[in-house]
């Protein structure tokens, strides 16, 4: 007999059923909304890219029109007179430009649409597009000829589109001649005292030279394996030795009060390419420090590096005198890593803003004794400037050593240079360092 199911057992069936299919739906629903949402998020991060890319590309349309203001011999083909950013290299001005834009004349020129088109990207793709140009009068504090107002629009392949708009100051180039006489050059009273070494080239001051201690002076000294025949001491006035030199015949230096070169005989002789005083004015070819006065200046102010003084002999980073730009010598200027960062140019200022008066009236004292001070460049300071020789700055592993062969050309060879206070530049093709108490390059007082 066939055994029939009860109701109740059929309906329990039922309900695990429904419940079955409401769980499935649900689940595919969910899968549905994940993966819709993923779908969203894929479509927002690779809109983000593209609007990022965009961006991008917008900013490389503010470069391409700063190198135009630096560089708009490589835009224009008129390179003559008349072109507008004609540069006259003898005054260094832009005559045209400040024809058209005189400074603190508030009056701006709009760039046509003919020019406009000629900033495309170098492989013709219209990644960006500068959709206008305005060019600006500066202000007679800033040194740039004009100011750009640029509105440029940045897109990809789809379609994203981005807009910078921007204000840029292109920064005039110059040419600077580093066809120096010396290295460490005096227009006041050279004072080198302690372990102060000058490398690879001469030591020139105006006024009276205070001279390093003896110990400190191997490069000096024709027998010794640290001989270096590019250095000298060179003075229009004397040059004041220590009581670590012994004066005498026979001595290391004799006849100080008088002898244009201390060094010779009846001297012992080993110093006598060392030492030169009482030159006579025109001898030496100084550098035009006032005539050169606003061109480093300014070129110190593009690059960031101008500082100003006060009377207390205080150093203020861009000419802003409080608190938060009072900088420490030793902080701000002390590192000679020449690896990874480059050469510095530093111009610190006189107290007033004015080039250096005859009588020194707007002349700051700053003093730098700190240990491990270490500076490199080239350093146009409007001051007088007095270096300790206490400190124990690093070595320069990498320094190019000048070389005197026979027949009287220079080469180089690499050495390590102990306890480097100050490297710098070239100078008549070679290069020039001082450790110990050194002065600076370009310094009209010190």
């Amino acid at each position: 007999m066939k055994k029939i199911a009860s109701p109740k057992i059929n309906s329990k069936k039922a309900a695990i059923l429904v419940t079955t299919m409401f769980l499935c739906t649900i689940v595919a629903l969910s899968t549905v909304w994940l993966v819709s949402t993923l779908l969203d998020q894929q479509k927002t991060n690779r809109r983000r890219r593209e609007l990022l890319t965009a961006y991008y590309a917008a900013q490389s349309g503010l470069s391409q029109v700063l190198h135009w203001g630096n560089f708009p011999i490589e835009y224009d083909n008129n390179t003559g007179t008349s072109a507008f950013f004609f540069r006259d290299l003898t005054t260094n001005t832009f005559p045209n430009l400040e024809a058209a834009l005189p400074r603190n004349s508030g009056t701006s020129l709009t760039i046509t649409s003919n020019k406009l088109r000629s900033f495309v990207s170098k492989y013709n793709l219209d990644i960006s597009k500068i959709e206008s140009i305005e060019l600006i009068a500066p202000a007679d504090s800033d040194p740039v000829p004009c100011v750009f107002k640029v509105r440029s629009v940045g897109s990809t392949p789809s379609g994203a589109k981005r807009s910078v708009f921007a204000y840029l100051n292109p920064n005039p180039l110059q040419d600077v001649d580093l066809q120096l006489g010396a290295g460490i050059i005096s227009l006041a009273m050279g004072i080198q005292n302690g372990n102060g070494i000058a490398h690879w080239g001469e030591s020139w001051s105006r006024s009276d030279f205070s001279l390093i201690n003896k110990s400190q002076a191997d490069n000096l000294d024709n027998t010794s394996r640290e001989y270096d025949p590019f250095a000298r001491y060179r003075t229009e006035a004397r040059l004041l030795f220590n009581s670590t030199w012994k004066e005498g015949i026979g001595m290391d230096v004799v006849d100080v009060a008088t002898a244009r070169y201390p060094g010779r005989a009846p001297a012992r002789g080993n110093y006598a390419n060392g030492f030169e005083q009482f030159i006579p004015q025109g001898t030496l070819d100084w550098p035009d420090f006032l005539g050169s006065y606003q061109a480093f200046k300014d070129l110190a102010r593009m690059h960031g590096r101008y500082y100003s003084t006060d009377s207390a002999g205080n150093i203020y980073r861009s000419g802003i005198k409080d608190k938060d730009h009072k900088v420490d010598f030793v902080i701000e200027f002390a590192d000679a890593d020449r690896e990874s960062s480059p050469y510095d140019f530093v111009f610190i200022d006189t107290i007033d803003g004015n080039p250096p008066a005859a009588n020194n009236s707007n002349i700051a004292t700053i003093s730098n004794s700190g240990t491990m001070a270490g500076m490199k460049g080239i350093y146009y300071i409007c001051s007088n400037y007095r270096q300790g020789g206490s400190g124990n700055p690093a070595d320069l592993h990498t320094a190019e050593k000048p070389i005197l062969n026979s027949d009287g050309r220079v080469s180089f060879e690499m050495t390590t240079l102990r306890k480097v206070f100050l490297d710098g530049n070239y100078l008549h093709g070679w290069k020039y360092a001082v450790s110990g108490a050194a002065g600076c390059l370009w310094s009209p007082h010190f």
